[in-house]
């Protein structure tokens, strides 16, 4: 066996691997690339007892809740069960195509799980730009599963059908960009009539889309969350699902990070006008609630990478911002709202590059 990886961990992961598939054993294990995420992710070569080729190991580390939980106050006591595997379950139960769990050992803070590769829907799609179209069609079939599926199946023993996206949620991610992506990133707060006319705006933002039609989300349902394993796409970092506007999967899967860079506003459109014909009449889309929600999340990653660099050291998803404030203004100059943001979004002094 061989890799930059502790010995004792090594140790602990082919003891699951043991366990789970009696005479196989781990020849090799090395750390895969991360993201955002605390946790930490390894792919394990594995021979002998029938094991699969390859299997990735999840580390689990720190609090498993979102911050935004964990700082609300949503939920008094942990879970009862680990997140992940709560939400596995109902995806599995619907047919959504999510990597297989092969051993769930949470109380020794691993997670073994069926290896969807490398490939991600962005880099799938960059490498064939004209594949694109097609390629996001395919993503937006799996989310149509999910928005309907997902959402006929609504159990409240399942941790993602206990939360939702309210104005209290909306609001507490507005003030994490303006407390990062602003006033930290600044290196001083703002006036304080410059606050009251950003509050203002959220105040409108928060509340027009607290009011919308709820559906099971993913959460974080972007190109970087899409495996491409062959022809066939897989989900994965689904532990944040809750109940959301469905324009909320749409906006991240569209326009989160550098996404316009592929999909051009015209793409765009079709590809919206697809998911709203695949959920039928009943469900009718609205452009302007998916340009506030395109909006808000533009905000929160904003706020999001800035809070990951400065907190937690990682600097690579600054590099971001110039696509990320390009698509706040792109959906800001959709709709209208009252208050400050359009100004500050202008007075700002944002990276162009």
């Amino acid at each position: 066996m061989h890799g930059p990886v502790d010995d004792t961990l090594a140790r602990e992961v082919e003891a699951l691997i043991r366990e789970r598939w009696d005479g196989a054993r781990l020849c090799a294990l090395a750390p895969l690339a991360g993201d955002f995420s605390s946790r930490r992710y390894l792919r394990a070569a594995l021979a002998g007892a029938g094991a699969p080729a390859t299997a990735v190991v999840m580390v689990l580390a720190g609090n498993v809740l979102p911050l935004s939980s964990e700082e609300l106050g949503l939920f008094p006591e942990p879970p009862s069960e680990l997140p992940f595997v709560d939400v596995h379950r109902l995806l599995t139960a619907i047919g959504a195509p999510v990597p297989a769990i092969y051993v769930a050992a949470v109380e020794r803070g691993l997670l073994l799980l069926e290896d969807g590769g490398d490939v991600l829907l962005w880099e799938r799609a960059s490498a064939a730009p004209e594949d694109a179209e097609s390629l996001y069609r395919r993503a937006i079939d799996a989310l149509v599963l999910l928005h309907t599926r997902g959402t006929a199946r609504r159990d409240r023993r399942c941790i993602a059908f206990t939360q939702r996206f309210d104005e209290r949620l909306f609001l507490w991610e507005l003030e994490h960009f303006l407390e990062y992506g602003v006033e930290r990133r600044r290196g001083a707060p703002l006036p304080a009539d410059r606050r009251a006319a950003l509050r203002e705006t959220f105040a409108a933002l928060a509340a027009e889309l607290a009011a919308a039609p709820l559906v099971l989300s993913h959460r974080d349902f972007h190109s970087w969350n899409v495996l491409v394993r062959e022809e066939q796409l897989l989900l994965i970092d689904f532990q944040d699902a809750l109940l959301a506007p469905a324009e909320y999967d749409l906006a991240s899967l569209l326009t989160d990070r550098i996404t316009p860079r592929l999909l051009t506003p015209a793409m765009e459109t079709r590809l919206l006008d697809y998911y709203w014909q695949a959920r039928g009449a009943r469900a009718a889309g609205s452009r302007r609630r998916y340009a506030l929600t395109a909006l808000h999340r533009a905000l929160k990653v904003i706020g999001r990478v800035q809070y990951v660099a400065l907190e937690k050291g990682k600097r690579a998803p600054l590099a971001f911002l110039p696509d990320v404030v390009a698509t706040a203004r792109r959906m800001l100059g959709e709709v209208a709202l009252p208050g400050g943001l359009a100004a500050e979004l202008d007075a700002l002094p944002w990276p162009t590059s």
